[in-house]
């Protein structure tokens, strides 16, 4: 009889080791990763953040450096005007259940000091993205002049566009990672893996750039929509702006003969629209001026078409180069 029980015994044993010490659930309990559901087969990770970025630019480099683990939402609708959207009680409702909220900054979002008074008792990580950056101060005629961030600035004054810049967007994308590591500190080696990924593919397409425009002529392009400044200052460009920051604002006659005596005088040959301005102005430039309409992605925001066909951040400032590369090297 003892003998039976201690032959019941190892065959419990064995059982145990094979049911439970060899499960999906033991690895994962070894990575720090505990909450857990299983689809197909396959161990999926529950995410252990919520978060909300104000439009897409910054949702998209948190999605990267998130991961599975973190819910990242989007306060502006894609395909909608940042400058211009003004959010709802039930979005601000929303808001209030985040443990990071991350926005842009100098005027991208007018509706953001009201939204910031809700969180001022709570333990919500909020995240300027600006803060940090080398920025870029609006002149007349484009001409740019260069301040480290200070919280004197003037919404307006600066412009807010810095996601244009992949250097900037490293910087912005290690403060994303930090405040996950605050949070989950458990998953550090998950968010640091993610962000040096991101963080590479940065660094290849800020190489692919200067590789790409190191042999451009004239170093001068004519815009739709003041959005471009951060990446034509990295490449060592200049930008030539139809109208101001609001994509929607015309310029006057008088701006758009003026505008035609540039292109006339530097050779232009192409004018460059970005999606969310209004494409009358470059056509009628175009037709004043004899130019080609090119398109120049602000990243702003997506069109539906673009997330049907899974573009992102780095694929648009991908077409971004060719599109460089065709008015300035070709």
């Amino acid at each position: 009889m003892k003998g039976k029980s201690i032959k019941y015994g190892i065959i419990l044993l064995i059982l145990t080791y094979i049911f439970v010490g060899c499960s999906p659930i033991t690895l994962m309990e070894e990575s720090s990763i505990e909450e857990l559901e299983v689809q197909d087969g396959e161990v999926v990770m529950e995410p252990r953040i919520k978060m909300f970025a104000s439009f897409y630019p910054l949702y998209d480099f948190a999605k990267k450096v998130g991961g599975d683990l973190v819910d990242v939402s989007v306060v502006v609708p894609h395909a909608i005007d940042p400058h211009s959207f003004d959010p709802s009680p039930r979005i601000i409702a929303q808001l209030e259940t985040a443990d990071v909220l991350i926005y842009n900054g100098l005027g991208m979002e007018p509706w953001i000091d009201g939204v910031l008074e809700i969180f001022k008792d709570k333990n919500t990580i909020i995240i300027e993205a600006n803060k940090g950056l080398e920025l870029i101060k609006f002149e007349e005629d484009n001409g740019y002049h260069h301040h480290e961030h200070d919280h004197h600035h003037h919404d307006g004054e600066y412009d807010p566009h810095i996601w244009m810049d992949p250097i900037n967007v490293i910087k912005i994308a290690e403060g994303i990672k930090d405040a996950f590591v605050e949070i989950d500190p458990e998953n550090i080696g998950y968010y640091e893996e993610n962000y040096i990924n991101f963080r590479n593919q940065l660094k290849n397409l800020d190489k692919d750039f200067i590789e790409g425009l190191e042999k451009a002529v004239g170093r001068r392009i004519l815009v739709s929509h003041s959005a471009f400044g951060y990446l034509a200052n990295r490449y060592n460009i200049k930008e030539i702006a139809v109208s101001g920051v609001s994509p929607h604002q015309e310029p006057s006659p008088g701006r758009l003969a003026e505008l035609t005596e540039k292109a006339k005088e530097f050779n232009l040959k192409y004018i460059f629209f970005e999606g969310l301005a209004n494409p009358r102005t470059a056509e009628i430039l175009g037709e004043e001026a004899n130019l080609e309409v090119l398109t120049l992605y602000n990243i702003e925001g997506l069109t539906e078409e673009q997330r049907e066909f899974g573009e992102d951040y780095l694929s648009l400032m991908y077409k971004n180069l060719e599109n460089l590369k065709k008015a300035l090297v070709e």
